[in-house]
């Protein structure tokens, strides 16, 4: 079963920049930073290899990294940005892996990571419903090829 994320559209609760430090804005250069940083701490604990759950397929993937995509770096909301990954299994298998962060006054926190795909073929798709942007199952969504435009938010 595929859970629905929502983020919700951008939203600052007006302040007095007198009274309140604003804070530094999270940059496409961070969230990589924090990816890569991620993964890198994760994978010096397991044997060199980044291990994501996969819920559908009850397993661990042990991964290599092959590339952030950095043109699929979004914030959702006003603390939420979300990234998609690609991994290589030792055994030839592409996984899409999405992450989750919340920026936790200036530091970026990992919330979660989901299996988006499969060589290829995504178990969800994105789809923007009002202010939100949701996870739908596959059949709910046109059928995308492996990283079209729309497929992920976008800032």
């Amino acid at each position: 079963m595929v859970s629905a994320i929502a983020a919700r559209a951008q939203e600052h609760p007006k302040e007095h920049p007198k009274e309140h430090p604003t804070a530094k804005a999270i940059s496409t250069a961070d969230l990589e930073k924090a990816i890569r940083a991620n993964i890198d701490e994760a994978a010096k604990a397991n044997n060199g290899r980044f291990p994501a759950k996969d819920d559908v397929l009850n397993k661990t993937w042990q991964l290599t990294l092959v590339r952030v995509h950095t043109d699929k770096l979004t914030q959702l909301d006003a603390s939420t940005y979300f990234a998609c990954v690609d991994f290589k299994a030792d055994d030839g298998t592409l996984v899409d892996v999405d992450f989750y962060f919340k920026d936790d006054a200036g530091q970026l926190k990992r919330t979660d990571t989901t299996v988006h795909k499969i060589n290829g073929q995504p178990r969800y798709n994105y789809e923007k419903k009002g202010d939100f942007w949701v996870r739908v199952p596959v059949g709910q969504a046109p059928e995308k090829k492996e990283h079209p435009k729309g497929e992920h938010p976008k800032f």
